[in-house]
């Protein structure tokens, strides 16, 4: 190939000797030769690359199938990676359920893919696992680093689209999460569950402060899902009647900017009230 596309090369450049000087057939010969060289010095750098590459064939032919592999499920695991990897309250990350997913991925996923030959190839270099997850790392860190982003506050966006939001962010911190829906959603915008604690929460996309109304709907959902934490989540503020009936109900009261500290306001709260939400489930999820 860079054979074919060296000529052109050539040839276009010959061409320019002979066509008038500045005229349209000048530049699209002058064009073509510089996609042409482009191409030739590309191909010429991959031959290079190749030969001072000594990496056995067949191993290389496998870690290739092992990244097709990976890019297929791509998204899939950059969204288990952004949810299972958590922070806690020092900014330590625990990556402890992370590496579990990644030895499941390539005991049930990758391993049963390859062929006879890539596997063989692979495990040369030592134990499947240890050779597979770091392509998984490499390959998978930056799409997560991109639904990171996504997780950002955006003030223009919509009421359901908050929902979504809060639920990402949750998820995140190791919650499992769903959101409601519209109808039927009996008080609650997302359930949040982790082990044997349930709770439910109320999203509001606020300008103005929220009032009561909606620290009621969120007692009201508490019961009708038996959940054990009711919250309320808003961009806005709360009303002091809001926090007063707050108080007596035990629905928390977040802002947006302390969603990623749930588990320490659920902590809090329990040491305020003087109840036990089995908030110690949390700490050993």
């Amino acid at each position: 190939m860079w054979f074919v596309t060296g000529s052109l090369a050539v040839a276009c450049a010959w061409c320019l000797t002979i066509v008038p000087a500045w005229g349209i057939p000048f530049w699209i010969y002058l064009v073509l030769g510089l996609i042409a060289l482009a191409a030739a010095l590309c191909n010429l750098g991959l031959l290079i690359w190749d030969a001072l590459d000594d990496t056995d064939p067949a191993l290389r032919a496998a870690r290739v199938e092992v990244a097709d592999i990976i890019d297929w499920h791509l998204d899939t695991l950059a969204q288990r990676r952004v949810s299972l990897v958590t922070v806690d309250h020092y900014g330590v990350a625990d990556t402890k359920g992370w590496e579990k997913e990644l030895r499941h991925f390539v005991r049930k996923v990758v391993e049963p893919s390859l062929t006879a030959e890539s596997l063989e190839a692979l495990t040369k270099e030592g134990k499947l696992v240890d050779v597979v997850i770091p392509i998984i790392d490499e390959r998978v860190g930056g799409r997560a680093d991109d639904l990171e982003i996504d997780l950002e506050f955006d003030p223009r966006m919509t009421p359901t689209e908050f929902e979504q939001w809060c639920a990402a962010r949750l998820a995140q911190a190791g919650w499992k999460t769903r959101t409601v829906g519209a109808s039927g959603d009996q008080g609650a915008d997302v359930i949040a569950e982790r082990s044997r604690l349930r709770a439910v929460i109320q999203c509001k996309l606020y300008r103005t402060p929220v009032g009561n109304k909606a620290v009621q709907e969120a007692f009201a959902a508490k019961r009708h899902y038996s959940a054990d934490i009711a919250a309320v989540v808003t961009s806005s503020s709360f009303t002091p009647s809001a926090r007063r009936l707050s108080a007596t109900t035990g629905v928390l009261l977040l802002l947006h900017t302390e969603i990623d500290r749930f588990d320490e306001m659920l902590e809090a709260a329990e040491e305020r009230a003087g109840e036990h939400f089995r908030v110690g489930t949390v700490e050993g999820a």
